[in-house]
C-alpha cells in the first residue's frame, strides 16, 4: 500500500523538538522495517487466495490483517508527522494541503483494507463487505499517489524525481490492481469459473503487494539518496534548495536560448 512521500526533511520522532535530532532517521528505519514486513505479509498472504490453497485460506486472511495494521501504524505515523511538521511551519501553500490530502488518504485506505482483512475471516464471512472495503480502500491510495505525483516539481535531482516517479507509480499501479482483484468477489459464479476468476484474482493480488514490497524499498533508498545529496550539499556550503533552483533557472535560461536562436 502506499504511503506518504515528500521531498522536505521528516521529523519522525514525534516526541523530539529537535529537526536535526539523530532519532529522526532510527524511526525512519523502524518504519520502512514495518513497511516491509508489511509487504512481505501481503505477498505471502497472496498465494494462499490461490484456489489449490481455499483449505489454508485463513492463513491468508490473517496475514492479510497483520500486513494491514503494519501499514496502518507507518501511514497513521505519517500523518502525525505531517500535522507536527504543518503545525510549526504554517505556510499555507500548495505543498501543506497535498501532504494532508495524501496523508489522509493513505490511512483512511489502510483502515479500510484492516476491515476488508477482518471480513474475509471464515468465522465472520461478511464478502461483500470485505470487498466494498478493498475497493474503497484501493481507490483512496490510488487518490494518495495521485496527489504525491503533484510534488515532483520539488525534487532536487533528476535521478531523485525519477525514483519519486517510479515509486508512486509502483503503488498507483499495485492499487488499481487490488481494486480490479477484489470486484470479482461481489459477484457468484458456477464451480468452474469461480476458480479461474479466483485464480486471476489471486494473481493479481499477489503482483500488486510485490509492487508495494518494491516500492517500500525504493523509498528507503531514495532516504538514503537524500542523505548523501544533502551531505554532499553541506560539504559544499549549498542547500539542495538552492540547487534545485540554479536548475530550473538554467533550464529557463536554455529555453530563452533556444527560442532567440529560431
Amino acid at each position: 500500500m502506499p504511503h506518504l512521500l515528500t521531498h522536505r526533511q521528516r521529523v519522525s520522532n514525534l516526541s523530539s523538538s529537535d529537526s536535526n535530532s539523530h532519532s529522526h532517521e532510527i524511526w525512519q528505519t523502524v518504519n520502512a522495517v514495518s513497511y516491509q514486513l508489511g509487504g512481505l505479509a501481503f505477498i505471502a498472504g497472496s498465494i494462499f487466495f490461490f484456489p489449490a490453497l481455499q483449505t489454508y485460506l485463513i492463513f491468508g486472511d490473517w496475514l492479510f490483517f497483520i500486513g494491514s495494521l503494519l501499514y496502518l501504524m507507518v501511514t497513521g505515523h505519517d500523518l502525525l508527522e505531517v500535522l507536527k511538521y504543518w503545525r510549526k511551519h504554517q505556510t499555507d501553500t500548495f505543498s501543506d494541503y497535498i501532504e494532508y490530502v495524501s496523508a489522509w488518504a493513505c490511512v483512511l485506505g489502510s483502515a479500510l483494507f484492516a476491515v476488508g482483512s477482518l471480513c474475509f475471516f471464515p468465522s465472520i464471512e461478511a464478502i461483500a463487505l470485505g470487498s466494498w472495503s478493498f475497493i474503497i480502500g484501493s481507490i483512496l491510495f490510488v487518490i494518495g499517489g495521485f496527489v504525491n505525483l503533484l510534488q515532483v516539481v520539488e525534487a532536487p535531482s533528476m535521478l531523485y524525481m525519477q525514483l519519486f516517479n517510479i515509486t508512486v507509480a509502483q503503488f498507483i499501479l499495485g492499487s488499481g490492481l487490488f481494486t480490479v482483484a477484489s470486484i470479482p468477489y461481489l459477484w457468484q459464479f458456477p464451480s468452474d469459473p469461480e476458480r479461474q476468476i479466483t485464480a486471476y484474482a489471486a494473481s493479481q493480488f499477489l503482483f500488486a503487494s510485490v509492487l508495494f514490497f518494491i516500492g517500500g524499498m525504493s523509498i528507503y533508498y531514495r532516504k538514503l539518496m537524500r542523505k548523501q545529496l544533502l551531505a554532499s550539499c553541506h560539504a559544499s556550503g549549498l542547500g539542495t534548495m538552492f540547487i534545485s533552483a540554479l536548475r530550473k533557472e538554467d533550464e529557463r535560461a536554455s529555453k530563452e536560448h533556444s527560442s532567440s536562436s529560431r
